[in-house]
């Protein structure tokens, strides 16, 4: 999100602010018309023990290359060839989400993929063409969000996370929004080899608001916002910390995906 929309969308919140008659974290206001510009999810289903993972994900490198910002990619650590934090502790990547993502996609072979929760699960060679098609797709609603590292009354650090819908038909889904990190360094295996220094990009962390998300139901051209926070856990480079944030639902799958880096 560039600066002049992070300003305007934090002026338009402080005004919000001062509506009584509007709960905290769930704000509305009536726009114009937007055009919003297509982005697609990948959940990529990888793990630090699966030997074919890393090259799966320089095909994301090449594929990020091309699509830039439109192309929101998670790591999701999951399966048998995943290293669980609970076991591992700062070794282990897998959160208990992961297995609970890959269950529900039926994620039987690393790595794997799902894009925009239309495509049923892809081998890697696949995932060029699907997103190819998707970034061609309409969008219904817009996201704008940013995301700060803040503390709350007892001194302890929370990531603040604001999401701006901004629909352009009316819309009812859910909004998900997931903390990642990038640039982790650590255990992968990597066509046989056994490698310590491998850095991990994009990892899903935690979930924000519930392992599926939360309900929102949108009216055209009516823009919502929504303010959520988390915790930071200790394992967590602050630095290196994104929020992605997206509306789906059964019918349709993903309708919309953003992500910013989180401001310190």
């Amino acid at each position: 999100m560039n600066k002049i929309f992070c300003a305007l969308l934090l002026g338009v919140t402080g005004w919000l602010t001062a509506c009584d008659e509007i709960a905290e974290g769930d704000r509305y206001l009536e726009m114009p018309a937007v055009e919003s510009r297509r982005a697609v999810l990948l959940e990529e289903f990888t793990g630090q023990m699966c030997t074919n993972c890393p090259e799966a994900q320089r095909r994301i490198s090449s594929m990020k290359e091309q699509y830039g910002d439109q192309l929101v990619v998670v790591g999701i650590h999951a399966g048998n060839f995943g290293l669980a934090e609970s076991d591992y502790g700062s070794l282990g990547l897998m959160q208990p989400e992961g297995d609970e993502y890959a269950t529900h996609w039926n994620i039987e072979s690393y790595p794997a993929g799902v894009i925009d929760r239309t495509s049923g699960v892809l081998n890697a060679p696949d995932w060029a063409a699907y997103v190819r098609n998707e970034v061609t797709k309409e969008a219904k609603l817009g996201i704008g969000l940013s995301a700060v590292v803040t503390e709350n009354e007892a001194g302890d650090s929370i990531v603040s996370v604001f999401a701006t819908l901004e629909p352009s038909v009316a819309v009812n889904g859910k909004l998900q929004l997931w903390i990642t990190e990038s640039h982790i360094v650590g255990f992968q295996i990597d066509g046989g080899n056994t490698l310590t220094d491998y850095e991990h990009n994009h990892v899903y962390r935690a979930s924000v608001n519930g392992t599926w998300g939360e309900d929102v139901a949108l009216q055209e051209n009516v823009f919502q916002t929504v303010e959520r926070s988390i915790p930071v856990r200790e394992n967590w480079n602050t630095a290196n910390l994104s929020v992605v944030g997206f509306v789906y639902n059964d019918a349709e799958g993903v309708l919309q995906v953003a992500e910013c880096e989180v401001e310190k």
